[in-house]
Formats: C-alpha cells, sequence, structure tokens
C-alpha cells in the first residue's frame, strides 16, 4: 500500500470516527468535517451534472472547511496516535487526499448506479448526468453555505 493511500486511509478514519461532544471546540470541528464532506460529496455531484459553476462554488465551501477542520484537529490534538506517523504533512495535502477519497466515493455512487440500474446503458452519459442530478437534489447540495 502506497503512502498516499494509507495517509487517505488515516484521514478518513479520523473524520469517521471523530464524534461530537458537548464541548465548544469539538462541536466545531464535527461542524466543519460534516460542512467539508457535503459539500466535496456535492462538488463531485454537480461536476458530473455539468453545473461548472456549482461545482466551483461547492469545491471553495469545501475546501474552506478541510482547511479549518485539519488544522482544528492539528491544534486541538486530536490527531492523537496518527500525528507520530503523520509528521510533519501540510494541511493543504491532507485536504487534497480528503477531497480525492471523498470525491471518488461520490462518483463511484453515481456510477454502481449506473451498473446496477441501467447495465444495457454503460455508455449513457444523460443517464450518468441524470443520476448526478438527482443526488444533488436530493443531498439539498443548494442549501451549503
Amino acid at each position: 500500500m502506497s503512502r498516499t493511500a494509507i495517509v487517505a486511509t488515516i484521514v478518513t478514519s479520523i473524520l469517521a470516527f471523530s464524534s461530537p461532544s458537548p464541548a465548544a471546540s469539538d462541536a466545531d470541528l464535527s461542524h466543519l468535517g460534516e460542512k467539508m464532506l457535503g459539500a466535496f460529496r456535492c462538488a463531485t455531484y454537480a461536476g458530473m451534472s455539468t453545473d461548472f459553476n456549482e461545482q466551483k462554488r461547492l469545491f471553495q465551501i469545501g475546501l474552506k472547511a478541510a482547511r479549518d477542520f485539519v488544522e482544528g484537529m492539528k491544534s486541538s490534538n486530536q490527531l492523537g496516535e496518527y500525528k507520530e506517523y503523520l509528521g510533519d504533512v501540510s494541511t493543504d495535502f491532507l485536504v487534497g487526499m480528503m477531497y480525492k477519497d471523498l470525491s471518488d466515493k461520490a462518483d463511484h455512487e453515481v456510477m454502481k448506479y449506473r451498473d446496477e440500474q441501467m447495465r444495457e446503458r454503460w455508455r449513457d452519459a444523460d443517464a450518468v448526468k441524470r443520476e448526478a442530478e438527482r443526488r444533488y437534489r436530493d443531498g439539498n447540495c443548494s442549501l451549503i453555505q
């Protein structure tokens, strides 16, 4: 497994197992993590729907939330045992890894639908676009700010 894959797994693990607690800083981190997840996922759906202005808007929101999330995790020592492994990995590197992982997952959600539901039309770009638009709409992506 490559170092990049390992770092992506570590960061994803941190996101998956970080939970909100009554402390304000933990609640803030939880909110930033959720905002990042939603914005990056929705940016992928918007891009697959060919709404590139919305993709850019959501990516910028996700980028800011992700940077704040990573910096908050670093400053509050919530990286725990991962901090020793990650060392001085830059915030932007971690954000890039998270974006890649989250956008790949969103892309696979749409492609999984295509594979399972529309196997006979697997090259139909309109079907992929419609499914991405549906996921964008059902995910309330336009409400992310």
